[in-house]
């Protein structure tokens, strides 16, 4: 029994170990060895950035040398150019346009018109607006000025203003469509000043091509005398009005919308007449006219005192080859008549084709506007129409008498 228990007891002692620490000597050599390491690993980094150096000094030589003669000379040359003139393009052409502006500004004037009325205490009062007008004549008896006939609406006494001197003038003749006056001051009041204006010349409004410069002149910011310049952008050649058709030249001049004025070309001349109403409604904001070849017809007219035809009718041109295409008959082809017009009296409708006035053949829309011209308001006249009937055109003759344009 006492030899199974030592037997036990000697199975469960446990491995006894002692910690023993390093002796001073054994850090002493560690730390003399890192030392040692460091200084080695340092000498080799400076013989490597000696070597490094030296190599990269003798490669920029090397480049240097085997530059050609003909860069650096041209690097010498450039050098030596002279400075380039201050002046560029952009102040080359606002130069041009202030000497565009500088033609037309004995052209253009003031107008001051007054309205009259009463307040709410009947107490009277006076209202003076001023808008732009523009010289287009000087006779021996009147100075005839165009201006905007919408701004002339209730004008109570209308005044001209030149050097600060202002003179009576009187609406010669109206043409509301195309919202243009023609006012009349009389040579004898003006002649104190008559050195002071001249008549603009007229240009042709069919030699405007896209890019061309042009100057926005009289009140195109809402202010008297307020210019603005800019470039054609976009023509739309076939814009429909009643018995015709116009060139709309539409440009990048951004204006409000109680923008008015006349367009100018580079030579100085009259081009365009500005005019908001037949303006596209996605380009509202940006600056249009009229071409002025297309109104030289209602201003020749205004200018004798003629009253202008009117017959109220709107379409577009139906060629030969259009009409071999559609089996229609050449002429004007209606699209609508306006409410009340000569064209709605006399009973014109939607696709009626216009091929006659007064048995003169009407073949597009020139030769009805060209008719049309001969024509006064309260003239009378038979308009010769061919109306789809079944499957044929059948022709019908209606009279009209003509209204004011």
């Amino acid at each position: 029994m006492e030899q199974k228990k030592e037997s036990s007891d000697h199975k469960r002692q446990y491995i006894q170990e002692t910690i023993v620490g390093r002796s001073k000597s054994y850090w002493l050599k560690r730390i003399v060895l890192l030392f040692i390491i460091v200084i080695v690993f340092s000498a080799a980094a400076g013989v490597m950035f000696v070597i490094s150096g030296n190599w990269a000094r003798e490669k920029m030589e090397e480049e240097t040398k085997s530059s050609s003669p003909s860069e650096t000379a041209s690097i010498k040359e450039t050098e030596s150019k002279e400075p380039v003139p201050t002046s560029s393009r952009q102040e080359k052409d606002v130069e041009s346009e202030q000497n565009i502006y500088n033609k037309i500004k004995k052209s253009m004037v003031t107008i001051c018109v007054t309205e009259q009325g009463v307040d709410w205490f009947n107490a009277e009062l006076k209202q003076i607006e001023e808008t732009f007008g523009v010289i287009i004549d000087i006779t021996s008896s009147n100075v005839l000025i165009l201006a905007n006939a919408n701004q002339l609406n209730g004008a109570g006494s209308i005044h001209v203003v030149i050097e600060n001197l202002d003179i009576p003038a009187a609406v010669k003749s109206i043409c509301q469509q195309d919202n243009i006056a023609l006012l009349a001051v009389k040579y004898e009041d003006i002649a104190s000043v008559i050195s002071k204006i001249e008549p603009i010349a007229v240009g042709d409004s069919d030699r405007i091509q896209l890019g061309d410069s042009v100057v926005f002149a009289g009140s195109p910011l809402g202010y008297v005398n307020s210019v603005l310049f800019g470039r054609i952008t976009y023509m739309d050649q076939s814009m429909t009005v009643p018995d015709g058709s116009y060139t709309m030249y539409y440009t990048d001049i951004n204006i409000p919308s109680n923008g008015l004025g006349v367009f100018i070309n580079k030579n100085g001349e009259l081009v365009g007449w500005a005019n908001g109403s037949y303006k596209k409604s996605d380009l509202d904001d940006f600056a249009a006219c009229i071409g002025i070849k297309d109104l030289n017809y209602v201003i020749e007219h205004m200018t004798r005192g003629d009253s202008i035809a009117m017959l109220g009718a709107e379409g577009t041109d139906l060629t030969d080859e259009t009409a071999s295409q559609t089996n229609l008959p050449s002429g004007f082809f209606l699209t609508g008549v306006l409410n009340n017009s000569p064209a709605y009296t006399a009973g014109l409708q939607n696709g009626d084709v216009i091929v006659a006035v007064d048995e003169e053949d009407v073949t597009d829309t020139k030769t009805l506007r060209s008719i049309l011209n001969r024509y006064h308001a309260g003239d009378s006249a038979e308009i010769t129409v061919r109306r789809l009937a079944k499957d044929t055109y059948r022709q019908i003759r209606f009279k009209v008498i003509f209204a004011e344009r």
